[in-house]
Parts: C-alpha cells; structure tokens; sequence
C-alpha cells in the first residue's frame, strides 16, 4: 500500500467519525428544538455573528501575517491574502498530512522559513489551546487539579525544550525572538477564543440564557476540539462536547449542536469556499509538487537537505577563497 493510498484512507476514515458522531448526536437530540433554533435567528443576530467572524478572520490573518514576517526572509505580501485563505480550504480536502501545510506553495520565494513559520504556528496553538484546557478543567472536575498542574508543569518543560530542536534551526531564514513571538501567538488566540464566545453567547442567548463567563468556560473546549486528530476539523467531537459542557448551564443539546454546526459553517466553512478560488487561481502554483504532497515529512526534509546542500557549499568557496590566498 503506497503513502498517498495510506493518507486517503486515513482521510475518508476521519471524515467517516466526524459525520457519523454528528448524525448520532443529531438522533439524541429533540429535532423540533433543532429546526426551531433556525427558524429563530433574528437577521440582526446573524449580522453581528459575520462581523465578528469577520473580526476573527482578520487576528487569524494577522497571526500569519505576523509568523511569515518573523521567520521568512523570501516573501510577496500580496501572496499573504491568497495562503491564508487557502488554508481554510486545504484542511478540508487534501487528505491527511499535508493539510494546512500546503498552502505555503502559494507563495513565491524560498519555502524554508514559510515551513517554519507555519509549523511554529501549529506548535504555539496547540500548546495555548492545552495550556487553556488545563486551567478550566480544574474548574469543571476540581478532582484532576493534581494531574493537571502536573500535566501543565510537562507542557512548561516542552515550551523551554522546543528551541533545542535541530530541525528548526535547519529550517530558519532569519533570527526570531522565540519568547515574544508566543507572547504575540498568545495575544492572537485569546482574541480569537473572545471572538467565538461572544459568537457562541449570542447565537444561546435568543434561546436560553447563560452567563457569559459560562459560555467562555464552554467554549474553552470546543474551541480546543481539533488537537486530537480523529475528524476533519474536530467535526462531532465539538458538537458532542457542546451537548455535555452546555448541559451543566441549563442549555439544551439541540440548542447546543445547532450553534456548533451553524458556527462551525460561518467560521470554517466560508473562508473554506473563499480558498478555493485562491487556490483554482494559483494552481500552477501546485504542478511541480502533485507528487510530493502526499507527504509534508518529504517536502520538509527536501527543505532541509537542500539547505545542507546550500551550507556546505558556501563552506566549500570560502575555503578554496582562503586556500587560493595562502
């Protein structure tokens, strides 16, 4: 069985978890509650909803934005827009491991430092999204603090570990201050974690009242939905945390996965369509890596080995240039 059969099949396999956890869900759920939830969204409810997804997109945007910058030395900003977007689109349909990752082959100049920058996003997101799941689930299971402080005390060790790691400093174009750049990754996340509570608080408010403070606790979770990577996107794992977290304020499961699924479309699925067209409009872009996508471990090492290369070679003329001086 070749890699990109591997990877197909892994992916159809999370999608089938995905879909079949939500249509399990859907069939615990009062559907009168469901369809009625829909039919009860004001038009001004929905125009706040976009603004803030849309005030979401743009700290996600500045996010990247902010990444390339620290870590590429080789880029166009007008390809910024197009990668972003794409992005969307790229954790949706390209099967297993590339992803997300594929989106750097929009932009024009070297790929090292565009590699760096986008894993260093994964990483730092993952660690904010465990380092905010380790603070609320005390608060919701107070009997885990002990496992949990202990956990929080290994992610601390991994942050300070991370810098050691040989593979970034193979992949580096340019210096960055590792330290401030997560406190900036931090600054980003918690206000696109605002964002989707506010959204969340809103869209639960016109049928059942919670507190804001409750929704952000909640949502800390589902927010937190796609680190173990059994879905497409935490697609019926969120959906299915909605209905337990949401059950302890009051809110009923229909209520809770209608508001998932809807925001789920507005915050994931728009942008999704959006990248497509970015990504039809570059496709030549693509060509000449159709093979290796299959496997984002490949391109990474091709990075790095073309970088040796690179290295060794600027050694080897600065030593004939000594050499010939002597």
């Amino acid at each position: 069985m070749n890699a990109l059969l591997k990877q197909r099949i892994i992916y159809f396999l999370q999608i089938s978890v995905g879909l079949i956890l939500v249509l399990w869900i859907l069939r615990q759920v009062d559907r009168e509650k469901f369809i009625d939830y829909f039919s009860s969204l004001s038009l001004l409810n929905l125009v706040l909803i976009l603004v803030l997804s849309a005030g979401s997109l743009v700290l996600q945007f500045q996010r990247w934005r902010y990444l390339i910058d620290q870590y590429s030395a080789h880029f166009d900003r007008k390809d910024l827009l197009p990668s972003f977007f794409a992005g969307f689109s790229f954790r949706l349909i390209i099967p297993g491991g590339p992803a997300e990752f594929s989106k750097i082959f929009i932009m024009s100049g070297r790929k090292r430092g565009k590699a760096l920058a986008f894993a260093m996003e994964k990483v730092f997101l993952t660690l904010i999204k465990m380092f905010a799941i380790l603070i609320v689930l005390p608060l919701t299971f107070q009997s885990y603090f002990v496992y949990c402080l202990i956990l929080f005390a290994i992610l601390v060790a991994a942050y300070f570990l991370l810098p050691r790691f040989r593979l970034l400093s193979e992949l580096r174009e340019k210096e960055a201050k590792y330290h401030f750049v997560f406190v900036m990754n931090v600054f980003f996340s918690l206000g696109i974690l605002l964002i989707m509570a506010m959204q969340y608080y809103i869209l639960l408010n016109q049928m059942d009242p919670i507190s804001l403070p409750a929704t952000l606790h909640t949502v800390v979770y589902l927010w937190s939905a796609g680190i173990v990577p059994i879905s497409i996107s935490g697609l019926g794992i969120r959906e299915g945390l909605a209905v337990y977290f949401f059950r302890f304020y009051g809110i009923a499961p229909a209520y809770a996965v209608a508001t998932s699924l809807f925001l789920f479309t507005i915050n994931a699925i728009l942008p999704a369509l959006v990248g497509v067209y970015y990504i039809y409009k570059n496709r030549a872009h693509f060509r000449e890596f159709k093979k290796s996508l299959a496997s984002s471990r490949e391109i990474i090492s091709g990075m790095v080995r073309n970088n040796r290369r690179q290295v060794k070679n600027d050694r080897d003329k600065r030593e004939d240039v000594n050499n010939k001086r002597d």
